[in-house]
């Protein structure tokens, strides 16, 4: 992996369609410019992934945090999948079909920011944001890594937890693959519980319980 950030970011590339033309494959592309552009108080996010041990108000505290004195360390959220029916972050990381299409007929698209892959851009011309260098992570790494990518320097883990399932295993490679990458950027992990082992050996990572997290986010 790469270190990479938006500032050095225009947009990229996509193949929208592939034809055989005299017996050769000759692949369609369109420029997609970068139509993003973020600016943030602090250097300060939380991405967040639906649990069942999270109680429904935190969600939306995390969305109205106040950032302490004056918001001068307000927080960009970063949700995923599921997060966008508890809240609305700044940002919405999905790959479900179903659940992309029931954001566009609840029109929760014109709320938050909605990243996906080019297939679903393409699909839903107009509705999405195309995750920038083709990026294909699960959408909790995902999360982890846009919110690298657009130079925030303290990301807190929230929601994130190791059940054993395949699943999440490659969530935990993925994001430590992100820690190793990002070596300016602190990794602050949420949890009344252990941290996946893999972070542990990271010198950017750390873990906060969430009670002090709450204090220390003023959310």
């Amino acid at each position: 992996m790469i270190e990479r950030y938006r500032k050095d970011y225009d947009g990229e590339f996509v193949i929208t369609d592939t034809i055989i033309r005299h017996g050769k494959k000759v692949q369609e592309r369109e420029w997609v410019p970068d139509p993003v552009s973020v600016s943030h108080i602090s250097k300060r996010a939380t991405c967040i992934e639906v649990n069942g041990t999270l109680k429904d108000t935190l969600y939306k505290r995390i969305e109205s945090n106040n950032g302490g004195n004056l918001g001068k360390h307000r927080m960009q959220v970063y949700g995923v999948e599921g997060v966008w029916r508890k809240m609305v972050p700044n940002f919405t990381i999905a790959m479900d079909d179903d659940n992309l299409q029931q954001m566009i007929r609840r029109s929760y698209t014109k709320e938050s920011i909605v990243y996906t892959g080019t297939r679903y851009c393409l699909k839903y011309p107009g509705e999405f944001y195309l995750v920038p260098h083709g990026v294909s992570f699960s959408s909790a790494a995902l999360a982890v890594w846009l919110a690298c990518f657009d130079g925030h320097k303290e990301i807190f883990l929230v929601g994130y937890i190791d059940d054993g399932s395949d699943k999440q295993a490659k969530m935990i490679s993925a994001v430590n693959e992100i820690m190793k990458t990002y070596k300016s950027t602190q990794f602050i992990h949420v949890t009344n519980n252990n941290s996946p082992e893999p972070w542990k050996y990271n010198l950017n990572f750390s873990a906060m319980a969430m009670n002090t997290y709450v204090s220390h986010c003023d959310v």
